[in-house]
């Protein structure tokens, strides 16, 4: 397990957490406009999902799930937390996302527990790329979306 200082843990967990939305658009097929990192804080824009294309609205949902979710990965992976643990201390930090969730998911075409399970099992099956593209966030503050698109 790695050691990271209490900063760069925030840093490197917040990264994570902007990741998993950009990777869990790309799945959806929302067209990522830009992710940022900005001292512990950051942000993932793209484009609004066709309220005609059901797989674009779950999939909007699952990416908003899916950012906590990286993060609470991030933080069993690196910083030896348990599940609930983690996923607590993630949640904690996405109000803004778990609002809009609990706003939109009256959409969804399957019960909030299955859009977890899709973003657990996105987040799992895509945590190579997450991790290591967390860590080019936390060190330049942006990334190219064309990884996305």
């Amino acid at each position: 397990m790695s050691r990271y200082s209490p900063e760069d843990a925030m840093m490197l967990a917040a990264a994570a957490h902007e990741v998993g939305h950009a990777v869990a658009c790309q799945a959806a097929g929302l067209r990522v406009r830009e992710v940022r990192l900005l001292s512990h804080r950051g942000f993932v824009t793209y484009a609004e999902p066709d309220p005609g294309d059901q797989h674009q609205v779950d999939g909007e949902l699952v990416a908003l799930l899916a950012g906590p979710e990286a993060g609470a990965r991030w933080a069993q992976k690196h910083r030896g937390l348990w599940r609930g643990e983690a996923l607590r201390w993630s949640r904690g930090c996405s109000d803004s996302d778990l609002a809009l969730f609990r706003r939109t998911k009256r959409n969804a075409s399957v019960s909030p527990s299955r859009l977890e399970s899709r973003a657990r099992s996105l987040v799992s099956a895509q945590w190579g790329r997450i991790d290591r593209l967390s860590r080019q966030l936390a060190d330049s503050g942006r990334l190219p979306v064309g990884q996305f698109n």
